[in-house]
């Protein structure tokens, strides 16, 4: 009997130092997870199992997760087969340790064990353990009462993960909030920064409506100064408005006549040197974009000697330019306002400054363009001048050479061809003779053709223009053989000046055709449009590189061409490939 008590005591103590061991064991841990992996290896070790798992439920009741070891990780049960004992398990109310289970791929269990987990009376999970060779009233017992432990410590380690849950939840509340309220004063910054911008934008567009409306009131510089700043201190709420600007030399002076300033301020604001390389206030507001602002009440150290010496409380000042030129500055003095100047109200004198230096600009721009305007119409007059005196001294010369040609060089080739007429009928060589009156008479025909150029007769008849050209082009077709489509809308009522210049530009394009151009088939078209002869001359010959004409030899009477029409106030184009023929237009302006 003494020996069984033994045997008994030392069981007791065993199993206690067991479960002291798995408490121990268990309390090391916090999360679930944890917990769950150490009871499975705790239960395998105190239970001599080969397979232990625990599956735990929801709150109602619905499988949640299983999680499974096997003593030998070669003899693990399939997840399936794995659910199938957590169901059996979890129908049971007690410790089941008499069933044999077979699974299809590991030898056959001689019998497992499955307990509820509980805590605090609500069922947690499931807990089994399965064995091949059974197990004893003491390992049951052993597992028993391993299963209360870890339902205890699952139970805390819910518990604990819950609590860390909701501690994380409430700090992700608390980030949530502080966010929200950030988020709540940027968007409160914003509706008020947009307000303002709003209200600047307004302001600006009243000031760019202002130079608008006093730049189209046709006055001069000085009252269209002395209604902007009027109109720019109303919109800033300012007692002055003055504009600086920067003259040739570098120096910055005040523009005199602005709203608000007196003789005695104009006479305290002396002429400042200001360059992008200098770094006092100035210059920096003009060449460097600075804004500047000050106020006696908000800096009384920072900028005191400059308002001390413009006499005033607080002060704004913007660059003023038109582009990229640099103008001057423009500044505003005395708010009317408690709080001053504001951002927004160098907006304003931002827009309103750049306004005003494209007007102040175009002021100038006008008066130069005046001045332009009376010395172009002067030259113009001289232009037309010299191309009167100009044409009617060539007229003059080419009359002259007319004359002398018809008296002299043609009347002596007529008495020439007459002595060879009676040296035929004497000698009786008529060949020879025949050769020298061929030879006499196609230099008699070249020199006709030269008269009709230099001043052809019918040129200062009433509608004479028209026919002159018609003759000049039934000389090519005579020369040529070429196909000759004219087009020509010109009025008789020309000055004769005109006329002669229009048909020597056609007179020279013929002539380039008739010598190189080898051509079978020519266009012209003459017109008049917008108070200017518009000349086209079209043909299909063999064509050369426009860009060595000046080069070529024969090509000088377009160079005349061109001469010519810029001569006469207008232009001329020469457009020709080889191969492709030539195309010269022309545009020349009546008187």
């Amino acid at each position: 009997m003494s020996e069984t008590a033994s045997h008994l005591e030392s069981g007791v103590w065993d199993l206690l130092d067991a479960l002291q061991s798995v408490s121990s064991e268990l309390s090391r841990y916090t999360s679930v997870a944890e917990v769950s992996d150490a009871a499975l290896w705790l239960a395998l070790r105190l239970t001599k199992s080969s397979i232990a798992f625990i599956g735990l439920v929801d709150d109602k009741g619905q499988p949640q997760k299983v999680t499974s070891r096997a003593a030998d990780p070669s003899a693990d049960l399939p997840p399936d087969e794995i659910e199938r004992l957590f169901a059996a398990a979890a129908a049971a109310q007690a410790p089941m340790s008499t069933s044999t289970y077979s699974a299809p791929v590991i030898p056959a269990f001689r019998s497992y064990c499955g307990l509820q987990l509980k805590a605090a009376g609500q069922v947690i999970g499931v807990m089994g353990v399965a064995s091949a060779a059974g197990y004893t009233a003491v390992q049951q017992r052993t597992f028993a009462l391993v299963a209360d432990q870890v339902a205890a410590s699952l139970a805390l380690a819910q518990l604990h993960e819950r609590r860390q849950e909701m501690v994380d939840t409430l700090i992700n509340l608390r980030a949530d909030l502080d966010r929200l309220e950030k988020d709540r004063l940027i968007n409160e910054e914003r509706a008020k920064a947009a307000e303002r911008v709003e209200r600047a934008h307004e302001a600006a567009v009243a000031a760019l409506l202002a130079v608008s409306k006093h730049a189209r009131s046709g006055n001069n510089l000085g009252d269209f100064y002395r209604r902007l700043t009027a109109s720019i201190a109303d919109l800033v709420g300012a007692d002055k408005v003055l504009f600086w600007q920067l003259n040739s030399e570098g120096m910055l002076s005040a523009i005199p006549g602005a709203h608000g300033v007196g003789d005695d301020l104009i006479a305290r604001l002396h002429a400042v040197p200001c360059s992008p390389e200098r770094d006092d206030i100035t210059s920096r507001v003009v060449f460097g974009d600075y804004i500047f602002r000050a106020s006696l009440k908000d800096e009384p150290q920072g900028f005191a000697h400059v308002l001390d010496v413009l006499a005033v409380a607080d002060a704004i000042a913007v660059p003023w330019k038109a582009g990229d030129q640099r103008l001057g500055l423009v500044a505003a003095y005395d708010s009317q306002r408690p709080e001053g100047f504001s951002r927004e109200d160098t907006w304003v004198l931002q827009k309103a400054g750049l306004a005003a230096g494209l007007v102040w600009q175009l002021k100038h721009a006008e008066t130069d363009l005046k001045k332009t305007i009376d010395r172009l119409q002067k030259v113009d007059a001289a232009r037309h001048l010299l191309l009167k005196n100009l044409t009617t001294a060539v007229d003059k010369a080419r009359k002259h050479f007319a004359g002398e040609l018809h008296d002299d060089a043609l009347q002596k080739l007529t008495a020439a061809e007459l002595k060879l007429q009676q040296m035929r009928d004497s000698d009786g060589h008529p060949e020879a003779v025949n050769d020298m009156e061929r030879l006499l008479g196609e230099t008699e025909e070249a020199l006709r053709r030269l008269l009709f150029e230099v001043r052809p007769t019918s040129l200062e008849l009433p509608g004479g223009f028209e026919q002159t050209i018609r003759e000049r082009l039934g000389m090519l077709h005579s020369l040529t053989g070429a196909e000759v489509e004219t087009e020509l809308k010109l009025p008789d009522e020309l000055p004769y000046e005109f006329k002669a210049m229009v048909f020597r530009q056609v007179s020279e394009a013929l002539t380039n055709i008739e010598k190189h151009a080898a051509a079978t088939r020519i266009q012209l078209s003459l017109a008049m449009e917008d108070g200017a002869v518009h000349g086209i001359v079209v043909d299909n010959g063999r064509g050369f590189v426009v860009s060595e004409r000046d080069h070529l030899p024969g090509h000088l009477g377009l160079m005349g061409i061109n001469e010519r029409s810029l001569l006469a106030g207008g232009w001329s184009k020469v457009e020709s490939e080889p191969g492709l023929g030539t195309r010269v237009e022309f545009w020349m302006p009546i008187g």
